[in-house]
């Protein structure tokens, strides 16, 4: 899906990252570990077919496994859940933290998401879910998807009646790309690999990390959905750290060309 702004507005949103210098901040880590898993998590809009700790995985420790399969499909849900929000299916977990903190996670793209039409076609995110204290302000999202275009890395602009915005860097296949959402005084930062790729510095009363989400979308039998190919599959995440220069560039703030405004919408 191509969004509203035109790709070369997008990137001249990413080259426009202008650095600015403000009193150090602290900076945590917010992700709950993995190794708990399902400890703390509860159900987000629908139960995957699986959301657990599968062990080791790519050179990875402690790696979270959403499944999805038939079994939560359109067709096979209650009539209830028989909506396109519910394709995207994952847990919840409630986290604490302030401006300065962030979530970071990796995700293992397998070079058999480059072609949906033989490998069916996915999508997995990771969210964060943002209050100003008392009330829900902002979900933003960073994640992966071979549905509707080229595979590629996207974030959540919430402008609007909301969209998604294509990041304009090629994917890494085979191997683990790490994402991140951090909270600087202004702005809610995007990054992949440590570097900030997108922002949004119209935040209103935002303050707070509250919970993360992490999701993958079931893409079987849901009729307002055209052109997809579904096969069961599993998306990996295992738990990130930041690179290295990673909290001093992001915490050092950054005024960013503003892709739109969140207004609390749920994508």
């Amino acid at each position: 899906m191509i969004s509203s702004l035109s790709i070369t507005q997008f990137r001249a949103a990413v080259v426009c990252l202008v650095f600015l210098a403000v009193a150090p901040l602290h900076a945590g880590q917010l992700l709950p570990p993995f190794s708990d898993i399902p400890t703390g998590w509860f159900t987000d809009r629908y139960a995957p077919a699986s959301f657990s700790n599968v062990g080791s995985y790519q050179g990875q420790s402690n790696v979270l496994g959403i499944g999805i399969d038939a079994s939560g499909s359109f067709n096979n849900r209650p009539a209830p859940y028989q909506s396109t929000f519910y394709n995207t299916q994952g847990d919840q977990h409630a986290i604490t933290g302030g401006v300065g903190d962030l979530i970071t996670a990796a995700l293992f793209i397998p070079s058999s998401w480059a072609d949906p039409s033989a490998s069916g076609n996915v999508r997995t995110d990771m969210w964060g879910v943002m209050t100003d204290g008392t009330t829900i302000t902002n979900y933003p999202v960073i994640g992966f998807t071979n549905y509707g275009g080229a595979p590629r890395y996207r974030v959540w602009d919430d402008s609007g009646s909301g969209q998604w915005i294509d990041l304009a860097l090629p994917v890494q296949y085979d191997q683990w790309t790490g994402m991140g959402i951090a909270l600087t005084p202004t702005s809610i930062v995007y990054t992949i690999n440590g570097s900030p790729v997108a922002g949004l510095t119209d935040i209103g009363s935002t303050t707070n990390f509250s919970a993360t989400i992490f999701q993958a979308y079931n893409f079987g039998g849901d009729p307002s959905i055209t052109g997809a190919t579904f096969q069961p599959y599993t998306a990996y995440w295992a738990e990130g750290t930041p690179e290295p220069g990673t909290v001093g560039m992001v915490l050092g703030g950054v005024s960013l060309v503003i892709l739109g405004r969140f207004r609390g919408r749920r994508k």
